[in-house]
């Protein structure tokens, strides 16, 4: 009978970071990753698309990511190229073995 954490683990790889469920392939760092991109709650947390005092907007993303596809661990400060444009990592979640990652950066 397998554990809790271990039939948690086979959801993942065979639901959630599956690329014809939920998960698409983006580049972290030029690296090819499966991620979950989650633009809903981001909206609803209002950390999309704002201006800030200055009137510079501001672009933020948030995606769900496996450890055991990224090289590193992710930490806040960090910078961060995802699908091409560099990134500041706000925010970092470690969950379920995987992380929960916030992106802010600039828009041209």
């Amino acid at each position: 009978m397998k554990s809790f954490k271990e039939q948690l683990e086979e959801d993942f790889d065979s639901t959630f970071f599956n690329p014809a469920e939920f998960a698409e392939t983006h580049l972290i760092n030029d690296i090819s990753v499966l991620v979950v991109v989650d633009n809903d709650t981001i909206m609803e947390l209002n950390l999309g698309k704002n201006a800030d005092a200055d009137g510079i907007f501001t672009d933020d993303k948030m995606f769900f990511v496996q450890k055991k596809d990224l090289y590193f661990e992710p930490v806040a400060g960090q910078h961060m190229k995802f699908d091409g444009e560099y990134y500041v990592v706000s925010n970092v979640v470690e969950d379920f073995g995987g992380y929960t990652i916030v992106l802010t950066g600039n828009e041209d």
